[in-house]
């Protein structure tokens, strides 16, 4: 259930306070819970620098009051499915980093048999990404080729140094040292990767999406990409 949080007013406020509030209110906000404020400026523009200063964790709607003003609610972002297809490919970006993140740590403690198990869900979870990205979004949505050029260039490299880790994998469990430097060089590729995509590439995508594709056609889009992140077309994958 969600634990709601009374709606706090500051219609009467400065705008600084609003802003300090909001990001106060944000920040604390965890997955199940609600919360709520009362604000005298329409808040597209205050809501959107607060969710940039936590991350884009923040999901938000507002409304206006027949009193005057208007009335947000938020939630965490994780309490609601992905609005748009760009948002999806973020929080998966994010999902993997999770796991991989967790399978270095296992690595660096020395506990390679925890790490193996994490390091095949994040295997499956990247293919699964790079078939959408390469072989759905990039032949559908047209943008200036070279971003999506690099993009193709940097997943052939970084499913290249994935298939090296995983080689040591295949006879057994190797040593914590052998694997953790290519653990720590694919680390390094991959953050990389993400935030030229995130920057560069995924604006074009919804921009192209937005332009040239109907609504409907968008939201099949958007739950055909689901299904495949989900399973629904590994037999498709590339190996």
């Amino acid at each position: 259930m969600q634990a709601f949080h009374p709606f706090r007013d500051l219609r009467g406020q400065d705008p600084v306070a609003v802003r300090s509030q909001a990001f106060a209110l944000a920040r604390d906000l965890h997955p199940g819970q609600t919360a709520g404020l009362l604000v005298a400026e329409e808040p597209t523009l205050l809501m959107q620098s607060v969710n940039l200063q936590v991350r884009h964790r923040l999901h938000w709607e507002a409304e206006p009051m027949a009193a005057g003003g208007w009335r947000v609610e938020l939630r965490h972002r994780d309490d609601v499915e992905p609005g748009t297809l760009m948002e999806l490919l973020g929080r998966d970006h994010e999902r993997l980093d999770r796991l991989f993140a967790e399978a270095l740590h296992r690595v660096n403690a020395n506990d390679v048999p925890t790490a193996a198990p994490l390091l095949d869900s994040y295997t499956l979870g990247l293919r699964r990404h790079v078939h959408v990205e390469n072989l759905i979004l990039a032949p559908a949505l047209e943008v200036p080729r070279e971003p999506v050029t690099v993009m193709l260039e940097e997943h052939e490299r970084i499913v290249e140094q994935l298939d090296i880790l995983a080689s040591f994998f295949e006879d057994g469990l190797p040593a914590a040292g052998e694997v953790a430097p290519f653990f720590a060089l694919l680390s390094g590729s991959l953050a990389k990767h993400e935030a030229r995509e995130e920057q560069n590439l995924f604006p074009l995508w919804d921009a192209a999406l937005k332009l040239r594709h109907a609504e409907a056609e968008q939201a099949a889009l958007l739950e055909r990409v689901k299904g495949i992140l989900a399973g629904s077309e590994d037999d498709r994958l590339s190996h």
